[in-house]
């Protein structure tokens, strides 16, 4: 498989009223086409403070975020970001929605509404496009914000916590639909989670992040060998509850 992200040496101090913090130690990893990776640890291990400076939004102290081979040094056109929040703008009807991303970055034009368009259609929402976010459950919010981000044809998309305040039988169906979505779109994902289920039932591989300073304690590959693979069926799978004691296991020691 191709390599599209290149994580090296990647290391963030700060300073606080205490003093310096580490929050991140020589974190190194890579990531290739199509694969669906996700990082848990222990909080405070600064899973989110590594989603963010691989998208460009926070700085690094030292390393080096390589995106098809080219160093990144800021914000990457390449990188679609989800957060915990849909943070869908209320006043919009869902089709404005989904077309926000392309205002903001000026690239909204016949061609790209009509992909935005074949999104809807593809993913059971067009019918909802004058809809307001406040008439959508939770679930079906979640899948707008997605089509958003997937508007501008990011290759590398990240999402951190994204399903965490949802409850928990609309979680399990959203990352089903998630998971669908990105795997037929062909993009890229890293997810950062505090769920071993939703890790090991979503990705190809599980990085595990050790306590502060967060640094990659162990890398796990995850195959279900089936047919079909969704996040649901994986978690019917007898391998399932062997890979979930492992991390566990691992999340649980205190070195």
């Amino acid at each position: 498989m191709e390599k599209i992200l290149e994580v090296k040496n990647i290391s963030k101090k700060y300073q606080n009223k205490e003093g310096e913090v580490i929050a991140l130690k020589d974190v190194n990893f890579r990531v290739n086409q199509g694969e669906f990776v996700s990082i848990i640890g222990p909080s405070g291990c600064g899973k989110s403070t590594l989603l963010s400076i691989i998208a460009g939004l926070e700085e690094k102290s030292t390393g080096e975020i390589y995106i098809e081979g080219e160093k990144v040094e800021e914000i990457s056109p390449k990188i679609g970001y989800m957060l915990q929040k849909d943070c869908l703008l209320e006043w919009k009807n869902i089709l404005s929605n989904t077309m926000f991303g392309l205002e903001v970055k000026g690239k909204k034009n016949q061609e790209t509404e009509a992909y935005v368009e074949s999104l809807l259609r593809k993913y059971n929402l067009f019918d909802f496009k004058d809809k307001y976010p406040s008439e959508l459950s939770g679930g079906m919010r979640q899948r707008v914000a997605l089509i958003r981000t997937l508007a501008i044809k990011p290759k590398i998309l990240l999402l951190d916590e994204a399903f965490s305040a949802l409850d928990y039988q609309t979680r399990i169906m959203v990352t089903h639909d998630i998971y669908s979505i990105l795997r037929k779109e062909k993009v890229t994902a890293i997810i950062v989670t505090h769920d071993i289920s939703e890790a090991i039932s979503m990705s190809d591989r599980v990085l595990v992040l050790s306590k502060r300073p967060g640094t990659i304690k162990d890398i796990h590959k995850i195959e279900f060998n089936m047919e079909n693979r969704t996040p649901i069926n994986c978690r019917e799978n007898p391998k399932f509850s062997q890979y979930f004691n492992t991390l566990w296991k691992e999340l649980g020691v205190d070195e």
